[in-house]
């Protein structure tokens, strides 16, 4: 009896092996970008999101593991590109004294594992920093610390470091990857770190990344990283939406500005669900506002929507009313069905035809880096141009393919 071959990442122009790679935010976008040269292979720890990966066609290795494994398996050796989102969790309570203890944490550990010339000695420092962040409370902190365990065994055993590297996470996480960027100018890489919003690249939602790109270039370590430009108008609370420089009367949700330095109007909620919502709503946020948990945000459907959470299926839905003051007004009564699984992905900018797997998807969705930023870093990172107009189109109608038959 023969056994199939595990997974493995064919060799290609740009090779992308995806830690943490969650339901397939990046490799969706990848994926878009095949004509370039482009595959990719995840990296993902959780059953239901494998599920979600498998069913969108995507490649995943068999190991779940992402420490278990290394840039030498033979299922991402042939890897020209590292990505990946380490779990955030650890960070995201920096607004106080745990939370930037985890970020010092980091940040001290990180310098141990930097500037080694052989594999030995970095052997010896990444088994006493394991065995350091393995006795912690919290032991997601060290998931943010593999990554770069990647790209030195990839210089130092595999002998062929990668070529570019990508980095995303909630902002908290920039000073990380400031200190990567540092670490990694003195590996022979080019590299920055920035903060991205979202909406600024048709998204229609706001959120905040931080996102590191580094580019191996040794001689050149200190020349400017280029990042994406913003295609799309930054979201402000009583903004008012620009005018469209499209009509997009042909369909073309979330087109691009080629028109120099003009930007689209941002992506409403509205926009992204108009097969759905054809009346407008107001959107009353799980989370408060302000810093009062009684005081929900709310955000109109001409508004890009709050960043998308696993508890997103409590955020509550009602038609859009205003009394003579120009004041929302909400009626208990009068509440829509909340949002479906595939209307949670359209706000983060997931195709419509998304196969979302488990009877709970929230988490997926709210943890998923969106494809169309993905796309937009992809391109800038690889490419170093921003994407080509057809990927818009591509990701909006793209489908899985059906499985073939025996």
């Amino acid at each position: 009896m023969t056994h199939p071959s595990p997974p493995s990442l064919p060799p290609a122009k740009f090779g992308i092996v995806d830690l943490f790679a969650g339901p397939g935010g990046l490799d969706i976008a990848a994926t878009i970008m095949k004509d370039e040269g482009v595959e990719s292979i995840g990296v993902e720890w959780d059953d239901a999101t494998r599920a979600t990966r498998a069913a969108a066609g995507l490649l995943t290795t068999d190991v779940r593991d992402v420490a278990a494994l290394g840039p030498c398996d033979p299922s991402v050796v042939e890897a020209t590109v590292l990505t990946g989102g380490p779990p955030c969790q650890s960070f995201s309570v920096a607004g106080n004294r745990k939370g930037h203890q985890a970020l010092d944490d980091v940040l001290r550990l990180a310098t141990r594992l930097a500037d080694h010339e052989d594999e030995t000695s970095f052997d010896v420092a990444w088994k006493e920093v394991k065995a350091e962040t393995d006795a912690m409370s919290d032991d997601r902190t060290g998931f943010v610390l593999q990554p770069l365990r990647w790209v030195m065994e990839a210089k130092l055993k595999r002998g062929r470091p990668y070529e570019v590297i990508v980095l995303e996470q909630v902002p908290t996480v920039l000073p990380v990857w400031k200190h990567f960027a540092d670490i990694l100018r003195r590996t022979g890489y080019a590299a920055e770190a920035h903060v991205l919003h979202t909406e600024d690249f048709g998204v229609p939602q706001t959120r905040r990344r931080a996102v590191l790109i580094a580019q191996f270039d040794p001689g050149n370590e200190h020349r400017k990283v280029r990042f994406p430009e913003a295609t799309h108008q930054r979201y402000r609370k009583g903004a008012e939406r620009l005018p469209p420089i499209h009509d997009h009367r042909d369909g073309s949700l979330f087109r691009t500005s080629g028109s120099g330095n003009d930007v689209e109007p941002w992506v409403s909620m509205g926009d992204a669900l108009r097969a759905t919502r054809t009346s407008e709503f107001v959107m009353v946020s799980n989370y408060g506002s302000g810093g009062d948990p009684k005081n929900r945000g709310r955000r109109e459907s001409g508004e890009p929507a709050p960043t998308i959470t696993g508890k997103v299926r409590r955020n509550r839905l009602y038609p859009l009313r205003k009394n003579g003051a120009g004041e929302i007004v909400i009626r208990d009564d009068e509440q829509l069905p909340r949002l479906s699984p595939a209307e949670a992905g359209l706000l983060q900018s997931f195709p419509a035809a998304y196969p979302w797997r488990s009877t709970d998807v929230a988490q997926q969705i709210g943890n998923a880096v969106p494809p169309r930023l993905s796309m937009h870093i992809l391109s800038m990172a690889l490419l170093r141009e921003p994407p080509q107009e057809k990927w818009y189109t591509l990701l909006k109608e793209w489908r899985p393919e059906a499985p073939e038959m025996p």
